[in-house]
């Protein structure tokens, strides 16, 4: 009996491009210059919170606050989740809106990372004008400074008798 030759089958694993071209090259924006991480990578969730703390070097605590209803009595309450989260630029403070992302684990309990700062504390009302000045402003602009303004009594309010009798017997006595 012949033997016969066994012959090994090898398939081709063709290995995913490195990256594509755009990906290989360093990216021109001016976040991407400052070292401000991505903003959407991949399916990578994203959350908006208030700082509450950052006391700690490279890490701040983000509040997030959701709504949600009771299984229960139907109501609606306020859930609040405090997470820590990776501030590699350390230009966060306390009482910011931020943006975060999760990310790769950077310690023990930190596994999100801020992307961007959405508003800074105080400073939505710090250079506002006044609703006064506003209004003022938007009058003379339009011309309803006239049309606006409060007409003026002519003539003094007509006293009733009662209040006429009442002034005599006072000064009678």
């Amino acid at each position: 009996m012949p033997e016969e030759k066994k012959t090994t089958v090898r398939k081709t694993v063709r290995k995913r491009a490195a990256a594509s071209p755009e990906r290989r090259l360093p990216s021109t924006s001016p976040a991407a210059a400052a070292g401000a991480p991505r903003a959407h990578r991949g399916h990578r969730r994203t959350k908006v919170g208030r700082v509450v703390s950052a006391k700690t070097p490279m890490t701040v605590i983000v509040e997030i606050e959701r709504l949600r209803e009771h299984p229960l009595y139907k109501k609606t309450i306020k859930v609040r989740r405090r997470v820590p989260a990776h501030d590699g630029r350390g230009d966060v403070r306390a009482g910011d809106l931020v943006r975060i992302q999760e990310s790769r684990p950077f310690s023990a309990t930190k596994r999100w990372q801020v992307i961007d700062v959405l508003s800074r504390a105080g400073e939505a009302f710090a250079a506002a004008p006044e609703a006064a000045e506003i209004e003022r402003a938007l009058e003379e602009a339009e011309g309803v400074k006239e049309l606006l303004a409060k007409p003026e009594r002519e003539a003094a309010p007509v006293a009733t008798e009662a209040s006429e009798k009442s002034t005599e017997e006072e000064g009678a006595e």
